[in-house]
């Protein structure tokens, strides 16, 4: 029997008991919420499943290089402490991108928030942290006086501003995708 993740979609599953020939009771979990089901056709997933994959392994690199940038702004905390953050949505967005379907069938309201809905949402928190330590960076060159390693600044910069606009990217390219509730008449005749 497979249990619920969370009990946040605990409304759309119900109960059922069973009684064998024998008189043992068996207890069964039906889903009886909403099913929904993608824009996209099969092939239209996978594309964009592949794509989401290929833009987040840029992200990971970009990112992890721009970590290894001996600069004195990664010492402020303006810039160390989102770069740092920065981990979290993107390690919740790889889960929710492995997640992501390949075929085209209806799926049900938690198949969807584990996957899409929690893709969009740490995306966009991604893109909010990697945001603010490029914001904190430019702060950093302006207002601070650095020594001769201005270069390494600037080189940080380099793989951050790619980084947050391949996040930027990857919010543009979900909102291809919709996600559409069917009408449960049509699922469930009574």
């Amino acid at each position: 029997m497979r249990h619920m993740a969370t009990k946040r979609y605990a409304d759309d599953y119900e109960t059922v008991f069973t009684t064998d020939e024998k008189g043992n009771e068996k207890r069964t979990v039906v889903y009886r919420g909403d099913y929904f089901e993608f824009s996209l056709d099969a092939e239209g997933l996978a594309n964009f499943k592949k794509k989401c994959l290929l833009l987040l392994a840029a992200i990971i690199v970009l990112h992890i290089n721009g970590g290894f940038v001996n600069n004195q702004g990664m010492n402020q905390f303006f810039v160390g402490l989102p770069y740092v953050f920065a981990f979290f949505p993107l390690l919740y967005l790889a889960v929710a991108i492995l997640r992501l379907p390949t075929e085209n069938r209806k799926y049900r309201r938690d198949e969807v928030g584990h996957s899409y809905d929690r893709m969009k949402v740490t995306s966009i928190i991604l893109m909010v942290f990697l945001g603010i330590g490029v914001l904190g960076e430019i702060f950093f060159l302006v207002f601070f006086k650095i020594g001769g390693q201005i270069g390494l600044e600037y080189l940080y910069l380099l793989f951050e501003v790619p980084t947050a606009a391949a996040s930027y990217f990857f919010i543009a390219m979900q909102r291809k995708v919709r996600v559409q509730a069917l009408v449960k008449n049509d699922l469930h005749p009574a």
